[in-house]
């Protein structure tokens, strides 16, 4: 029986610690433009497995134009790696355009508010 009390003190340890983040999230809304025939749902899942990123979801409908590119307009949360903004948005940024089929991402919003970088919007 002296194991199940350790166990027991154990999980009551365990249950007592602050499971809070120690750092805020950063949720950005995004437009990528993306080719023709790229496939939403399986960048979508890239991108929730690259670092730092901890939410995805889209936004609105997949814009498609015959023959040319589409549009997607997401939301990202993800775990800051600098105390400076703009680093933070570039970096998740030129994460999501390193993946297939995205050709440029654009930055419209920061935790809800317009975004633009020395007057101008940051487009990757």
């Amino acid at each position: 029986m002296k194991d199940l009390s350790s166990i027991k003190e154990f999980v009551n340890l365990v249950l007592e610690q602050d499971a809070t983040l120690e750092q805020e999230q950063i949720k950005i809304t995004c437009v990528l433009i993306m080719s023709s025939d790229a496939h939403v749902p399986d960048t979508l899942t890239r991108i929730r497995a690259l670092p730092t990123v901890t939410v995805v979801g889209q936004k609105e409908p997949v814009n498609r134009q015959s023959g040319t590119n589409t549009t997607l307009e997401i939301y990202v949360k993800f775990l800051p790696s600098s105390s400076k903004t703009y680093k933070n948005l570039t970096s998740v940024g030129n994460l999501i355009k390193s993946l297939p089929d995205v050709k440029i991402v654009k930055i419209v919003a920061a935790d809800g508010r317009p975004v633009q970088y020395k007057g101008k919007p940051i487009v990757l």
